[in-house]
């Protein structure tokens, strides 16, 4: 695993729920004697948050403001004007034993390349899936990719990406391979919490990138049960916030 992913896991696991609560109240209860009003309000306030992040009401509320930035396009046959779709990586599951043991998409992963296989329908546009080998894995995640778009959608990719282990080298490394096959107008298909860290990156490559984004949380039903805390949703609270995390340090990089 290269040494920037490890530094990136470490620093989200510190910053991001549950254990960035959980640090809080630690830090709480190591205070109390010295402070003993800030340490219980430190206890309070990450016991507050974690409860807060685990329900789907508290985790819409950084979810919505991602989602909102790049509706989901009304007409995908309306975006014929580009020249390619773009699907960025998302991980992987290891070797799954159903599929004789080698690598699959993860769901997230597996969402994307439905969707951009969709377009591929509607549109006929050529796919470049792009990911690399952030997690040292021997199978770049742009072959696991083109290999499940074959298998369970019978698309073929024309470009393979293999080298990048960030979003942004999803975007300079995918740049600098449509341009060298004449290709300057493209679809970028990822989730939608994922989309405004990747369409801040793609924006600077120089291609046009129309925004197709997949997977929203925000439209789903309100329900009573959105309020009772659930450990789906502490985890989709700390990949939103993992976005924020991100487009801040991108911003502080420019």
């Amino acid at each position: 695993m290269p040494l920037a992913v490890l530094v990136s896991a470490i620093a989200s696991t510190l910053l991001l729920p549950p254990v960035s609560p959980l640090l809080l109240c630690l830090a709480g209860v190591l205070l109390r004697r010295r402070m003993p009003r800030g340490a219980a309000a430190m206890v309070a306030l990450g016991v507050g948050l974690l409860l807060l992040f685990s329900t789907r009401a508290g985790a819409l509320l950084v979810v919505r403001p991602l989602e909102n930035q790049y509706p989901a396009l009304s007409d995908a046959g309306a975006a014929s004007n580009a020249q390619a779709i773009v699907v960025l990586g998302s991980g992987r599951i290891d070797r799954a034993p159903e599929y004789g043991g080698t690598d699959d998409a993860n769901p997230i992963g597996m969402k994307r390349l439905q969707y951009g296989a969709y377009l591929h329908r509607q549109t006929g546009l050529p796919i470049l899936v792009t990911g690399g080998n952030p997690d040292g894995s021997p199978e770049s995640e742009a072959a696991v990719m083109a290999r499940v778009l074959q298998r369970d959608f019978g698309v073929s990719v024309r470009w393979q990406e293999q080298r990048a282990n960030t979003t942004a080298d999803n975007a300079t490394l995918s740049a600098a391979m449509l341009r060298a096959d004449g290709i300057e107008r493209v679809l970028l298909v990822t989730d939608s919490l994922h989309m405004p860290r990747a369409m801040q990156v793609f924006s600077r490559t120089g291609l046009q990138v129309q925004a197709a984004p997949t997977v929203f949380a925000g439209p789903a039903r309100s329900r009573l049960t959105d309020y009772f805390p659930n450990a789906g949703s502490l985890q989709l609270s700390s990949y939103a916030l993992r976005e924020w995390v991100g487009q801040c340090w991108y911003l502080l990089r420019r």
